[in-house]
């Protein structure tokens, strides 16, 4: 592929040095640098795919104002209907300008097919792929993102654009001499980087918050489920707002968060923003001239939250636009925990595995073609679909050389999480960035918390594995302002067992080490709690007297009032109960009724000191 470098300064947009968006070229230039912005603009027609809808209803928005009726621009997404694009197509807008989901394309194609032009839309419409690289990051579970692919190619006029793209393996792009054209800075801007490793993200994100005096937060966590507890741990509920997909917004909802977000308003933010990845790449925030930017990865609670430093996180800084007259200033700071059993192997090693199994599939290809039994066509049509290289294949049985990249792509970053020096590698040969690192360690890592997460016998079993944990805490010393953090975070995670902790001690707990022995003493401290209890002991004194005689039923009767009106439900009222109070008799005769002998229990002493 021929390649092309041509400079641009800080203060300028691409328009400002070329005329138009090349045919058959694939683009990397600077975040911000107005590529879209330059073919909505273009005097011709034009198809752009932005890979998630907040980006492209923010440009509708530019365009379009509040104008419904007139639109300049054809945004098409979900909800959006095959009739709304008919009618944009039939307006008197000199210039068509659509841009669409990779999953809603099929809909713009069945607008052209219902006027007849379809062949108008393949010869004189300009079709650019922004953010080109996420058809390899996101193939694996947006099997739809490549929809547009197929057409790509046999479009007249076609570019792929990104501020980060990954060439595709796709031979296409060969076969149709695609040329590279580099867009590259006249002065070279490292962003510099606060790259913190952990074995615990939760406290180190809480540490570095106690160090800081931002007024806002812009947080980078492509997990809701991670979002939610984080914000849940630190209880900053009412100052967060989280920014999401509509099926996160409708999961959040029930678990009553209302501050949530599906496009992109700069209004809303509060002191905590978090973003997932549909607002990681071509989404503008405008208006924030020194935004604070927070990447999370946690490798434990979600894997999906590892990041490219070369791809992905170059792409959430730029999203804070530089205002046109104007400068700014982005800080940012990556806190992420490791995982040394990610599986990776060399680039080397996952071609070959997959070449094998390309082979292995091609046998049973011709086997299926081979055989004439019915049963056995079937049975090598289940292996087919069933077989570790069909994912690798699009549905007309040919070579999905996106998921093969994907593949590739996943490996490497799985690499870089797989130890402190891998990371720091990754940042350093971008040669994007200035590297701050540090490393912090905990007693507590995320590793174990998984661990005790997944217990089934959550008391007995959590219990057991802090055990450990809280001798390293107590050794430390309780009094450690990172310590007193630690048990912070057991006693929100755990609060059950952080009951039975605080009821024994921790320094008691570290000494019976034995789970059994210390459950065992927890519940005879509960028990006397109850017993111990000052509004029974008054209740008690006032309604059995020392000198007097009781039958069991007037005792049951006493001691189950006073259970009740004290809400001692763990007591039962019984001798054992009433012993634990007075000293009383054996059972003896009291007297008679109605010629009818009474037994029952004299109380001698009273036990308790009121």
């Amino acid at each position: 592929m021929k390649k092309k470098t041509i400079k641009i300064k800080t203060d300028q947009y691409l328009s400002d040095i070329i005329d138009f968006i090349e045919n058959k070229t694939i683009y990397e230039k600077p975040t911000g640098a107005g590529i879209t912005r330059m073919e909505l603009k273009a005097k011709r027609h034009s198809l752009i795919i932005e890979a998630n809808r907040p980006v492209i209803q923010g440009k509708c928005s530019q365009f379009n104002g509040r104008d419904r009726r007139n639109l300049l621009i054809r945004g098409v997404y979900e909800g959006i209907t095959v009739s709304d694009i008919v009618s944009y197509l039939e307006s008197d807008v000199k210039y068509k300008k659509i841009i669409t989901t990779p999953e809603s394309y099929p809909k713009v194609i069945t607008a052209f097919s219902q006027l007849g032009i379809l062949d108008e839309l393949i010869n004189d419409y300009f079709m650019l792929f922004d953010e080109c690289e996420k058809t390899i990051q996101d193939i694996d579970y947006r099997d739809d993102i490549i929809l547009p692919m197929n057409d790509f190619f046999k479009f007249k006029n076609k570019a792929f654009v990104s501020a980060t793209p990954i060439i595709p393996s796709d031979p296409r792009f060969e076969q149709q001499k695609f040329k590279y054209v580099l867009i590259k800075p006249v002065k070279i801007i490292k962003q510099p980087v606060n790259l913190i490793t952990t074995n615990n993200v939760f406290l180190s994100f809480q540490k570095y918050l106690q160090h800081s005096n931002e007024e806002q937060y812009f947080i980078f966590l492509n997990s809701t489920k991670a979002i939610v507890a984080l914000i849940e741990y630190l209880s900053i509920k009412d100052e967060s707002m989280i920014f999401c997909s509509d099926e996160s917004k409708g999961k959040l909802a029930l678990n009553k968060y209302k501050n949530v977000k599906t496009l992109m308003d700069e209004s809303a933010f509060r002191k905590f923003n978090f973003f997932t990845s549909r607002f990681n790449s071509a989404v503008d925030i405008l208006g924030i001239t020194k935004p604070n930017i927070i990447v999370i990865t946690d490798c434990y609670i979600a894997e999906h939250t590892k990041v490219d430093p070369n791809s992905e996180v170059i792409q959430m800084i730029g999203r804070f636009r530089k205002p046109e007259k104007g400068t700014i200033e982005r800080k940012l700071t990556h806190i992420a925990n490791l995982n040394p059993d990610l599986g990776y192997d060399t680039e080397e090693v996952i071609v070959k595995d997959i070449n094998e199994m390309k082979v292995i599939h091609s046998y049973l290809v011709a086997f299926h073609d081979a055989v004439t039994s019915h049963i056995a066509k079937k049975i090598t049509r289940e292996l087919l679909e069933k077989t570790l290289f069909s994912k690798y294949l699009n549905k007309d049985g040919s070579i999905n050389h996106y998921m093969i990249d994907n593949a590739l792509f996943s490996n490497k970053v799985n690499g870089y999480y797989r130890s402190e020096d891998y990371l720091y590698n990754a940042y350093e040969e971008s040669k994007k960035y200035i590297i701050k690192k540090n490393n912090e360690n905990f007693v507590i890592t995320d590793e174990q918390k998984r661990i005790i997460n997944s217990s089934l016998d959550r008391l007995k079993t959590a219990l057991e594995l802090l055990i450990p944990i809280l001798t390293n805490l107590v050794e430390r010393g309780l009094e450690d302002a990172e310590v007193l953090l630690e048990l912070k975070m057991i006693e929100k995670e755990h609060p059950t067992t952080y009951k039975t902790i605080k009821a024994v001690g921790i320094e008691r707990v570290v000494e019976l080490k034995d789970v059994l022995s210390i459950q065992k003493e927890a519940a005879e401290i509960k028990s006397r709690e109850g017993v111990e209890h000052f509004g029974l002991m008054e209740y008690l004194k006032n309604n059995i007297y020392v000198g007097s005689g009781y039958t069991m039923k007037q005792i049951t009767s006493i001691l189950k009032r006073g259970i009740n009106e004290f809400k001692l439900s763990r007591l039962k009222p019984n001798m054992e109960l009433l012993k634990q109070y007075f000293d009383i008799s054996d059972r003896i005769y009291l007297n008679s009724k109605a010629g009818k002998k009474i037994y029952g229990y004299k109380i001698h002493k009273s036990k308790f000191n009121l």
